[in-house]
């Protein structure tokens, strides 16, 4: 129990300093680039999100899920990512300018290309990360991403005043990726373990990780498919003006939300991979999980969206008033599934990754349909009302996938997370009432540090109320009981 501790305040100390500096770095940005240009990164970054995904991802989850693992397995992986990097420059310097003509977006087949030079560090990212997991080196994979993402950061806001437009952006999402493998290859190195490795091809390593890999490299295909498609969507029917304000808009909830998803994953898939032979037991657990993050991260995000009023204006200045609503909703849907989303770390650790992959279609499906549905109905703030609906679809897979395996155990999980909503959405309530109902709201520091300060007074003596069994296990979690 201590160790797992440790584990999570090196984590949380991770997430917090990579929100810090992606939001700070973010604000400094804003003030120097254009919405246009924002927009344009959106759409780059989201196709080469999808081939990150493509070459590294799959194979990492693999790797931290297989029982054994050989030097073979890691040689294997190395080389095929290195054949998926090689290939999707090749695409992106073939279909870069046919989507900048069909998008009319000038700029974005060289900026696409460029930013795939970046995807050669997707493989041995992807072999660092998860053997950090597999050996629980926690505090080694925090301090990793941490410093990766301050290199990152810093490199990004030199470009921006350097005048390099779209690729600062670019280069604070992508650089981690590069920066990662780097600094984990030194702590390896520390430890006294091999650190280079060739690039061979084992046909039957390749096999015994191959259908785990394919379906999880599916599920991830499709998944980071969905922003991307959005960013098109938004694109076609509103302009780059827009999307760039959607940009901001996900600048300002993304960054906690994967810090929060990448550190929980692998902190959950560690505790739920020993029950893999028992299914209903690794259901149950990741109940537990869901409900314990659930704790933390609903009023979290529902206290985000209350305070974007002020936070969202005093980081990135004036100009971006349109990104506020879509801030609020992109909130609202994160909060409502990220704690959902630790049942898929639990079907991953299963073995059964297409139960993600359904899950990512249905909800890719309903995000498509009701951003269309949307705009007929000249709803202006479409994208939001889609990425609601698409997080509201993943939070009903899980729950299906759970019923399937454990029945109505289920049941208390739901009762009580929706205890600790009606408990967020009082505190909400409440600070909105006392700080953000009048026809003026000042954008200062004080006024968003009493928001906060007041959201984290009212929310435990809302539970008290709501559901105390929630409080008092939490505070039992915390205290290691």
């Amino acid at each position: 129990m201590a160790s797992f501790k440790i584990w999570i305040g090196a984590s949380a100390a991770d997430t917090i300093t990579r929100l810090a500096l992606q939001l700070g770095s973010t604000m400094v940005m804003a003030r120097i680039l254009s919405a246009e240009e924002f927009g344009l990164a959106s759409m780059v970054l989201g196709v080469n999100t999808v081939m990150a995904a493509f070459i590294g991802l799959p194979f990492e989850e693999s790797l931290a899920q297989r029982r054994q693992l050989y030097t073979t397995h890691l040689e294997t992986v190395l080389f095929v990512s290195g054949i998926l990097t090689l290939l999707s420059m090749a695409l992106s310097a073939v279909f870069g300018p046919i989507i900048e003509n069909f998008a009319n977006a000038p700029g974005f087949a060289v900026a696409l290309i460029v930013s795939s030079l970046l995807l050669f560090a997707q493989g041995p990212g992807a072999v660092a990360r998860a053997m950090a997991r597999r050996h629980r080196r926690f505090v080694d994979l925090s301090i990793c991403n941490a410093v990766s993402t301050a290199l990152a950061c810093v490199v990004a806001v030199m470009a921006a005043f350097s005048g390099w437009g779209v690729y600062a952006l670019i280069l604070q999402r992508l650089l981690p990726n590069l920066f990662f493998p780097m600094l984990a290859a030194g702590f390896m190195g520390l430890g006294g373990k091999r650190v280079l490795l060739p690039l061979r091809w084992h046909a039957t390593r390749f096999r015994e990780l191959f259908r785990f890999s394919w379906l999880h490299l599916a599920n991830v295909g499709v998944t980071n498919s969905g922003p991307a498609t959005l960013a098109f969507l938004v694109n076609a029917y509103f302009g780059q003006a827009i999307l760039g304000q959607w940009n901001i808009a996900l600048r300002i909830v993304d960054p906690l939300r994967m810090a929060l998803m990448g550190v929980g994953h692998n902190l959950a898939f560690s505790a739920l991979v020993r029950l893999q032979l028992d299914a209903r037991k690794l259901t149950a657990k990741a109940g537990e999980i869901a409900l314990a993050t659930g704790f933390i991260i609903i009023p979290a995000f529902a206290g985000l969206a209350v305070a974007t009023h002020v936070l969202l204006p005093m980081l990135v200045g004036p100009g971006w008033e349109g990104a506020v609503p879509l801030s609020q909703m992109l909130c609202l849907g994160v909060g409502l599934s990220l704690p959902f989303r630790f049942y898929f770390s639990g079907y991953s650790a299963l073995g059964r990754p297409e139960y993600g992959l359904i899950s990512s279609i249905f909800a890719l499906v309903s995000m498509v349909a009701i951003f269309m549905i949307a705009t007929d109905a000249d709803i202006h703030n479409a994208a939001g009302v889609a990425f609601i609906a698409s997080e509201a679809a993943t939070v009903v897979t899980a729950v299906g996938f759970a019923t399937f395996l454990i029945g109505r155990a289920i049941m208390p999980i739901m009762f009580r997370m929706l205890r600790i909503w009606i408990g967020a959405l009082i505190m909400a309530a409440v600070v909105w009432s006392l700080f953000l109902s009048g026809p003026e709201v000042p954008v200062t520091l004080p006024r968003l540090a009493a928001i906060i300060l007041t959201g984290m007074a009212i929310y435990p003596m809302a539970m008290l109320v709501v559901c105390r069994r929630c409080l008092t296990d939490f505070i039992g979690l915390i205290r290691g009981k």
